[in-house]
């Protein structure tokens, strides 16, 4: 019974391994991949990463030739993607696809990939240390081929080119509000830019005398600390000025107190590295710091800290900053006052603030001397200027009626210089005004009823001086205006010419033209 059991089975099996032999395929007339693909994805973050995604019917496995030059292949299984860095340009992507059998079919695309669009644009701008009517621009972002900065000076402007990690400085002729535009290269169908709006403003030659009644004095006090404009308290030898600041240092005050004020324009130490200021203290021996700030960061700082040496009387401090780093925009004065100690309610006052005196004129060992003709060769004429004004020896534009000299002086009123703004020059050694103290002064004027004024002092004493306000009565030609300095002779050492043209009147980029300067009987 056993044995035909099995030999029933056999049987079976025998049959069964007969029929599957007849329904495998030959693997031989199986067809080679067919409908070959490739998709190219690009990154949305970065247009140079592609990814990579074969297709077929029939196909095993893949062979991805990136054909970007290298000899790198990569196989990827059915379902599977390659992701592959490329520059901007065409490459032709070869694709294998084999079958089961393992007969292969070959697809070439081309993939174009543009350049990456710049994007991540950081721009910088900074005033040039040094030089208030420059800025420095520099520039950051990621995909760019480089920048173009347009500094919105000039119609049809001509960018200026130039690299990540470069800086680039522009100096603009005058004064004022100006847009720039910096463009990030790269993609020419996507250029991110940017514009910054930047204030170009004079450097400030330091005088601060609290006199003209149509100026506001902004002093905001802090920690404590008051201000305002005042009368003198204590008009006398030291300071006979009709109006000085009060600063306050209130009960309780912190021992920071203080206050401070923005110049509308940086300080110009290009000829004097020391600031005077005229204090009243109620105590001998208070401190107090004189610290100049940028405008907007706080953090670029010099300070100097000077204690008084009298009570309940004016006198003269110097702050003196040689040796610091002058080259930043310092635009913003800030005053302590007694610093250390809490505040007790008293009163401080300060007046005339002024950038020390500089080396002035004279050529060196050239003596120079009334009358101050600008005739000779061997006199270097160098005008020391403040305000916004500036002076310097030129050919007469009008040699003519009164004056045919071949050299005067020219004063330029640029504009946005203050109202007061002039020009001095040093003589040699003091004028001598013993016989007379009359002065005449050759003037060209653009306009009729221009104030002139000509002032004399003593240069290591400032208040030592006399100052006289002539109107010209005559346009565009020469005439003489005459000064009556009676009592100049009283004071010691006056050897300093201080010329101010259209006195209390705003620069408007006009020019007048002086010569011979002379004492007269």
């Amino acid at each position: 019974m056993q044995i035909k059991y099995l030999l029933f089975m056999l049987l079976i099996l025998g049959s069964t391994a007969c029929d599957d032999e007849q329904i495998l395929p030959n693997l031989d007339e199986v067809a080679s991949p067919s409908a070959l693909s490739l998709t190219f994805d690009v990154d949305p973050d970065d247009s140079s990463l592609i990814t990579i995604t074969p297709g077929a019917q029939g196909a095993t496995l893949f062979n991805l030739d990136f054909g970007d030059g290298s000899a790198e292949t990569m196989d990827l299984q059915v379902g599977s993607s390659a992701v592959r860095s490329y520059d901007a340009g065409s490459y032709p992507v070869t694709l294998i696809a084999t079958g089961i059998n393992g007969n292969t079919t070959t697809l070439t695309e081309t993939l174009n990939v543009e350049t990456p669009a710049p994007r991540n644009l950081v721009v910088t701008i900074a005033s040039t240390p040094g030089n208030p009517l420059s800025v420095d621009v520099s520039a950051t972002a990621d995909f760019e081929t480089g920048f173009n900065a347009y500094f919105g000076d000039v119609a049809d402007e001509v960018p200026t080119a130039f690299q990540e990690g470069e800086t680039i400085s522009h100096v603009y002729a005058m004064v004022g509000s100006y847009d720039i535009r910096v463009v990030a290269l790269g993609n020419e169908f996507d250029m991110p830019e940017e514009t910054n709006t930047v204030d170009i403003s004079t450097p400030t030659t330091l005088f601060i005398n609290f006199e003209n009644s149509v100026d506001t004095y902004v002093y905001p006090g802090f920690g404590g600390a008051s201000s305002e404009v005042i009368a003198n308290p204590d008009m006398s030898a030291g300071n006979n000025s009709s109006q000085v600041m009060k600063l306050n240092k209130g009960s309780g005050s912190e021992v920071w107190a203080g206050i401070f004020t923005e110049l509308d324009g940086p300080i110009d130490f290009s000829s004097a590295t020391a600031i005077n200021m005229k204090v009243w203290s109620p105590r001998a021996g208070t401190p107090i710091i004189l610290k100049l700030e940028d405008a907007t960061d706080g953090d670029i700082f010099v300070e100097v800290t000077t204690n008084t040496t009298m009570a309940n009387s004016w006198e003269v401090l110097t702050f003196d900053f040689s040796g610091m780093n002058l080259d930043l925009p310092y635009q913003k004065l800030v005053f302590f006052y007694d610093f250390g100690t809490a505040g007790m309610n008293e009163d401080f006052y300060f007046d005339d603030i002024i950038l020390g005196e500089g080396d002035g004129g004279g050529g060196g060992d050239n003596e120079l001397s009334l009358p101050l003709d600008f005739q000779s060769s061997e006199v270097t004429y160098a005008f020391d200027n403040f305000g916004g004004a500036s002076a310097d020896p030129v050919d007469n534009p009008d040699a003519s009626g009164i004056n045919t000299s071949s050299q005067v002086g020219r004063f330029s009123k640029n504009i946005g210089s203050e109202v007061w703004g002039g020009v001095f020059i040093d003589m040699t050694n003091p004028i001598d005004f013993s016989s007379t103290q009359t002065v005449r002064l050759k003037v060209w004027s653009p306009k009729v009823g221009a104030k002139i004024l000509l002032k004399f002092e003593n240069p290591a004493n400032p208040d030592d001086n006399l100052e006289v306000i002539v109107l010209t009565t005559i346009s565009n030609q020469w005439e003489e205006l005459e000064y009556d300095f009676n009592g100049i002779e009283n004071f010691p050492n006056i050897k300093r010419v201080v010329i101010f043209c259209d006195f209390e009147a705003d620069g408007t980029d006009e020019n007048y033209y002086f010569d011979d300067i002379k004492l007269v009987n």
